[in-house]
């Protein structure tokens, strides 16, 4: 029953991001981040490294919006995510991402971001 559970909660986090990338392709920003916002949630512990790329997703989504400040605490947080379990696939959606960052340079954590992704 319980890996039942935990493979239906995959399945829904995945759904939900799977959902809200395309929503952004289409330009629906607000919906996209709420789906990627809902996918990253319902992600177990064991699945890191699909965190971190929702958390990209979720980055790219805030800089839609031209709301840099979340965009930088998710990048933060899925630039420590790649580092720590290994993830290439998300350090080079991060790596994609980052110039995006540059208009907002002065942000908060925008200038602690850039500072990370240097290290």
């Amino acid at each position: 029953m319980f890996r039942e559970t935990e493979r239906s909660a995959n399945i829904k986090a995945d759904l939900a991001v799977d959902s809200g990338q395309a929503l952004l392709d289409l330009g629906d920003t607000a919906r996209a981040h709420q789906l990627i916002t809902e996918g990253e949630r319902l992600l177990p512990a064991a699945r890191d490294k699909t965190r971190g790329v929702f958390l990209t997703y979720q980055a790219a989504s805030y800089l839609d919006l031209k709301e840099p400040e979340p965009a930088a605490a998710a990048a933060t947080e899925s630039l420590l995510l790649a580092r720590r379990t290994g993830a290439p696939r998300c350090l080079s959606l991060f790596d994609d991402l980052l110039p995006r960052f540059q208009p907002y340079a002065r942000a908060q954590g925008v200038p602690e971001l850039f500072q990370l992704a240097a290290a």
